[in-house]
């Protein structure tokens, strides 16, 4: 059973390590590894303390093992969606979309997006998000290009 709380930064190194190893492992059908190398190294740990504390962030624990996470800010804007490599395909990202849908209610948005990877398009738009722009980005010299998508609520 899936269970989704509310992180700390007690909670930083299992979502540092759960989201470096699945960029390693799932997201490098669609990037190079000269991409997955930037994309993985792109955050340090006083950046991911201050998301955590500062957004509506989520976990998703199966027996007690965080297996994803996401986030929300006040603005509908869905930061983070990460899902264990080992545990793919098992209604996590489901079940933490769910909960930041329901966060963006309680906030009374209108609308939630995101700037979605290649990987996660398919899994964005089964769940009622539409591409509405493209955004390129360069880290450390390395192009990046996501979907802008957003869900109206």
């Amino acid at each position: 059973m899936i269970t989704i709380r509310a992180a700390t930064v007690d909670d930083l190194d299992e979502i540092i390590d759960l989201f470096e190893s699945t960029v390693k492992a799932v997201n490098n059908k669609d990037y190079s590894p000269e991409q997955i190398a930037v994309w993985t190294q792109a955050k340090d740990r006083n950046i991911w303390a201050e998301k955590v504390e500062n957004q509506h962030f989520y976990l998703a624990l199966i027996d007690d093992q965080v297996v994803g996470f996401s986030s929300i800010d006040n603005t509908g804007y869905v930061d983070f969606m990460y899902v264990h490599k080992d545990f793919q395909g098992r209604g996590i990202a489901k079940a933490l979309l769910d909960q930041v849908e329901q966060k963006a209610r309680e906030l009374q948005l209108a609308r939630i997006h995101s700037s979605v990877s290649i990987t996660a398009q398919p899994f964005f738009k089964s769940r009622g998000f539409e591409a509405y722009d493209k955004e390129h980005k360069n880290l450390k010299g390395i192009a990046f290009t996501n979907a802008l998508m957003e869900k109206i609520l």
